[in-house]
């Protein structure tokens, strides 16, 4: 059994919702590293929230467009990219929240999405137990994995990162591992022994490894997948979910019960 280690992480709070929103399960949080604003999916009925960078509501949208958001990332240009895993797409929204790109590509059930250096893109396709990579235009470059539990399958591709080397970090939730594979989708490991990762986050020289049926926190060594620390816990944390930091290296979680997103600051 793990044992809790110091954390490198305090508290800072919550992000503050505006009175009158309607907020339901937390799935995934995304913070524009150069303009410092923050976006938020929740599964309540305006979907995606917008927050300037000094932490105050601008806008929300995507009434009756979504039927399971999921996944949230925002890309080099400014641009929100969501997943949908009810309408088995993805979608792409300007910073006012106009619908610029609609890419279905044959996703089931697709749970987050990662960009390459290139502008390209990598799909959790979870319903499919696979990663399908896609060009900025939504056009297929490859696809790697099927449902299973050897090298290579997933249980369910449930989250993603990406190394500044290009490496695809995959949470494989089901199958209680991360795997790890070239830009390629070459079959380079397979990480164990934190439990079953909901979210993953390339953070330095670590890979964070939100766990939310333990709703802790885990980092692993980015070299050999090796347990660094974890910390949290059910008095902290409920079900952390999807990951996002800022410019100042602040840390914000997605908690799917507990409808927020906490940040967390390096002591």
């Amino acid at each position: 059994m793990l044992i809790l280690a110091a954390a490198v992480f305090t508290s800072a709070g919550f992000m503050e919702f505006p009175a009158g929103v309607e907020i339901g399960a937390m799935s995934a949080v995304a913070v524009d590293p150069k303009s410092g604003e923050a976006y938020v999916l929740h599964r309540g009925p305006k979907p995606l929230l917008a927050f300037g960078k000094d932490g105050k509501f601008r806008a929300g949208w995507g009434e009756g467009m979504f039927k399971v958001p999921h996944g949230l990332r925002v890309d080099r240009t400014g641009s929100i990219w969501t997943t949908d895993n009810g309408n088995h797409l993805i979608r792409k929204f300007d910073r006012e929240g106009k619908l610029v790109q609609t890419i279905e590509q044959g996703f089931k059930s697709p749970d987050d999405l990662v960009f390459a250096k290139d502008g390209s893109i990598y799909v959790a396709d979870a319903g499919n137990g696979r990663i399908v990579h896609i060009g900025a235009d939504g056009k297929l470059i490859r696809a790697w994995g099927k449902k299973g539990k050897g090298e290579g399958e997933f249980a369910l591709a449930h989250s993603m990162a990406i190394g500044r080397d290009g490496r695809i970090y995959v949470g494989d939730r089901g199958n209680q591992r991360v795997q790890v594979f070239s830009p390629e989708g070459k079959f380079l490991a397979a990480w164990t022994g934190f439990g079953n990762p909901y979210g993953v986050m390339v953070l330095g020289g670590e890979l964070l490894v939100s766990e939310g049926e333990k709703h802790v926190i885990v980092h692993l060594n980015l070299a050999d997948g090796s347990v660094v620390r974890q910390w949290g816990g059910p008095e902290s944390l409920q079900l952390p979910h999807l990951m996002s930091v800022d410019g100042k290296g602040r840390l914000y979680v997605a908690e799917v019960n507990g409808k927020r997103v906490q940040i967390f600051r390096r002591k």
